[in-house]
């Protein structure tokens, strides 16, 4: 109904007679066909014109539905706009939205992934202008370089061109010089977006070169140029139905379309194996027989995992050798294979019915352009069979599904042919990928890199920080240069797809990446010199593993017991000293928080070191540790010579810091590895913190009431008034009654003078608001503890001052106490 629908309304739904028909056409000439209404007669004539995707023979085509969903799915359809089916991204939204509410349950079950989740949990709509710009950089980046000073007959609105006017991408040496020559795969085509941009590309440039009428051109890119994979069977479906219908739109009408070289790579085959072997019996050299025996059972064996590996399947695994046949000797026989097997429902719900004998041939195939939107799925969240064959054959990239994709298609590519994607950017820089990456740059020459940071895809389901990227499979000269581009700062979609056009290009020398850190790859120039690894260690801290249980604010337990420490966590600001809420569960060591089984106990023997710890997000505020524990959400650098420590200090205080880490490492929580990678100019830092601190390392001091090394006294305080009143309950911060902690000398001043006061504080705890029982009233005793504190320099200035500092509207104390103090009391400390 719904794909009736979308021909309908492109004026493509067409009758037997050869004329396309309305839905109110379809009303009338129901009764008359013997269909039951006009959707079933327009479901019919969708059917008969592709036979292959939506079989007229179906079982699922003789049922009726019942008269409440019939009218139901009506009323949904009639509902929706002609303009939503006649727009090119429709389907694609089509299918990302029918798979939310499975990929919500599989995402919320924490179950691990496997090939029947994969495809709610990894398709994702790929935006149009990432799909353009893919295109316009390699496909028409060749065509250019092929045709200097000749007018395109498409324009490619995306292509990035050097001063000389030359493709940035490079010239695509190695590249047939003939589009008819050029043959393409996405291996993981979704509803087909990729698929069918590219073919009125295709198209137009066959019919320039080749003089071909569009319908001419239709038949041989569909025949020669363009091949697709896709793990599921149904999104196979929508895309081979995108591909007919961006084919009858190009061509200006319905046309029979010549067989799509697009299959499901996620069936496995229903026979026997048994009866594969029956197929060779006629085989009378018993060592040929033999061989093609041995090479059934591993093709056979290696397609039963399809439904799992989809288009990771790899029929060059079958190593031919005097005992077993290859891939091309068997081709043959497993198209009789499929031919006989009982069960045709799932092979023929592939395209055109051929399933998995053309998928084992397309993925037996190699090809010039490989482009797609690689799946996002980390090793740690994929199921066992998956992750196995991940970690065996792809090495180097098995950390995601991403990088395993990547190097899946530069395995598959021609000599010479392009592998690009829309992937995310994190394998660049983070250390798990450093041989990944020293395998990429020495072996294949790099052509782009086009980040586009978070906030890419015009809906907030999916904020990943990815980039567009174009490797060729060629070996890199020496010199070779390739080029980068760098949109992650643009706020949302369309800034990035405005942003594209017109950034500066940068060329970067692909040999100098190797000599970056850790191979890193960055479109900046890093600065050479010493890396601070040299005299300082980036150090992981404590995931519990069960924040709620294990991690409290400081002034949740009224004083801290022995079995808790302090903890540092994230900050918002750089800042001496500050991360000073939270306090943690320890047990010395021996408690709970050990045996939780997502728990992350790391760099314990650290705990007493000196060093600078670094909020791994937003802008990477630093503040100093005297040795306290610290939490996952920083990173703590901690120098081999305490000497050292002021003058990293220093560094982290300033815009060249986060520069320097950022152009390393764009990931929206950048690794803990990656801070020691850094340049330091160790002799430039410490004369500048000698300048600065000339009394050395400043001595933990806070003058704000959220910290536990907080003195306690009100006069000081970011918020006095709120300071005066818990002293007045009788509250009193962790430093007071801690001794050991580390604390300057005018904190400890502090702390003693405001201790003197402490006979004022209510016996019980509770300071009720009006005069009770003979108290004097809230107001009155906070006003008496106030004037107490600031002696001879209290009066009614002073309460104006310290609303004021409150932020409050309010003229007197009492009216801030009844109206503002709660308000106020919860923005501060985030009680539970």
């Amino acid at each position: 109904m719904l794909f009736a629908k979308f021909l309908e309304a492109n004026d493509l739904l067409m009758h037997s007679s050869g004329v396309a028909v309305t839905m109110e056409e379809c009303a009338e000439l129901a009764p008359d066909e013997g269909y039951a209404d006009k959707w079933a007669a327009a479901s019919a004539y969708a059917s008969r014109m592709l036979p292959a995707i939506f079989r007229p023979d179906d079982p699922l085509m003789q049922v009726d539905f019942a008269t409440e969903d019939r009218i139901r799915l009506e009323s949904l359809l009639d509902a929706v706009p002609k303009e939503s089916f006649t727009a090119d991204d429709s389907l694609g939204w089509v299918y990302q939205f029918w798979q939310n509410e499975a990929k919500a349950a599989i995402n919320a079950s924490g179950d691990k992934i496997d090939g029947a989740r994969l495809p709610a949990v990894t398709q994702l709509f790929t935006e149009p202008y990432m799909v353009h710009f893919l295109i316009d950089n390699t496909l028409g980046a060749w065509w250019v370089s092929r045709h200097p000073g000749e007018t395109s007959p498409v324009k490619f609105e995306y292509m990035r061109v050097l001063e000389d006017g030359s493709p940035a991408a490079g010239k695509f040496e190695g590249w047939p010089d003939k589009t008819g020559e050029v043959t393409s795969l996405d291996p993981c085509m979704g509803f087909g977006h990729f698929v069918a941009a590219l073919f009125p590309v295709l198209a137009r440039l066959r019919m320039h070169e080749e003089g071909l009428s569009a319908e001419e051109a239709t038949d041989r890119v569909i025949a020669e140029n363009l091949h697709g994979l896709e793990l599921d069977p149904r999104c196979t479906q929508i895309a081979a139905f995108n591909l007919a219908l961006t084919a009858w739109k190009f061509s200006g009408h319905y046309k029979a379309l010549p067989e799509m070289n697009l299959a499901c790579s996620g069936i496995a085959p229903k026979g026997k194996f048994e009866d594969w072997l029956k197929l060779v019996n006629r085989e009378t050299d018993p060592a040929k027989k033999q061989r093609l025996e041995n090479g059934l059972e591993e093709m056979y064996r290696l397609f039963q995992q399809a439904p799992e590996l989809g288009s990771l399947i790899d029929p060059s695994m079958i190593k031919p050798d005097a005992f077993t046949a290859n891939f091309e000797e068997l081709e043959p026989f497993l198209d009789s294979a499929l031919d006989q097997e009982q069960d045709k429902d799932q092979v023929e719900r592939g395209v055109l019915a051929a399933g998995i004998a053309l998928a084992g041939k397309l993925l037996a195939k190699k090809y010039t352009l490989q482009i797609t939107n690689v799946p996002y799925l980390s090793g740690s969240k994929q199921d066992t069979i998956l992750n196995d064959y991940c970690k065996r054959q792809y090495v180097e990239a098995k950390g995601d599904l991403a990088t395993v994709f990547l190097d899946r298609m530069l395995k598959t590519a021609v000599m010479s042919g392009t592998v690009c994607s829309v992937i995310p950017q994190n394998w660049l820089f983070l250390t798990t990928y450093k041989k990944f990456r020293e395998k990429l740059l020495r072996t294949k020459s790099w052509s782009m890199v086009a980040r586009l940071g978070p906030k890419s895809f015009q809906t907030p389901m999916w904020d990943f920080n990815v980039m567009l990227i174009s490797i060729q499979n060629a070996s890199p000269k020496t010199e070779h240069i390739f080029s980068g581009l760098d949109v992650s700062d643009a706020p949302n979609a369309a800034e990035k797809d405005a942003t594209l056009r017109t950034v500066e290009l940068r060329q970067m020398k692909q040999a100098e990446q190797l000599g970056n850190p850790d191979a890193i790859i960055t479109i900046e120039k890093l600065e050479q010199g010493e890396l601070l690894e040299k005299y300082a260690n980036s150090l992981a801290g404590i995931d519990t593993g069960d924040t709620n249980r294990f991690k409290f604010k400081f002034f949740e337990l009224g004083m801290i017991p022995s079995e808790w420490i302090v903890e540092l966590n994230s900050t918002v600001e750089t800042k001496e000293y500050s991360g000073r809420e939270h306090i943690l569960l320890w047990e010395n060591g021996r408690g709970e928080l050990l045996k939780v089984p997502g728990a992350r106990i790391q760099n314990v023997k650290y705990w007493k070191n000196k060093g600078i710890y670094v909020t791994r997000m937003a802008k990477l505020p630093a503040t100093i540790s005297y040795g306290e524990a610290w939490d996952r959400n920083g990173a703590m650098i901690i120098p081999n010579s305490v000497d050292d420590l002021l003058a990293i200090w220093v560094y982290a205080n300033t815009n060249e810091f986060r520069t320097n880490i950022r152009n390393l490492n764009k990931k929206l929580s950048v690794s803990e590895a990656t801070f020691s990678k850094i340049k330091f100019d160790r002799s430039y830092w410490q004369a500048i913190a000698a300048e600065k601190y000339p009394n050395g390392l400043p001595q933990p001091y806070s003058d704000d009431p959220t910290q536990w090394l907080f003195h306690g006294h009100p006069v000081q305080a970011e918020h006095p008034l709120q300071v005066a009143l818990a002293r007045l309950l009788g509250y009193r911060w962790p430093a007071e009654s801690d001794a050991d902690m580390e604390l300057s000398p005018e904190a400890r001043e502090l702390m003693g003078a405001v201790q003197a006061f402490n006979t004022l504080s209510d016996e019980d705890g509770i300071v009720c608001i009006p005069s009770v029982n003979s108290e004097y009233a809230g107001a009155e005793r906070l006003r008496a503890f106030l004037q107490a504190v600031y002696g001879e320099a209290y009066g009614n200035a002073t309460i104006t001052q310290l609303l004021a500092q409150e932020g409050s509207k309010k003229t007197n104390l009492e009216d801030w106490l009844r109206e503002e103090f709660f308000e106020q009391h919860y923005k501060l400390f985030h009680h539970r």
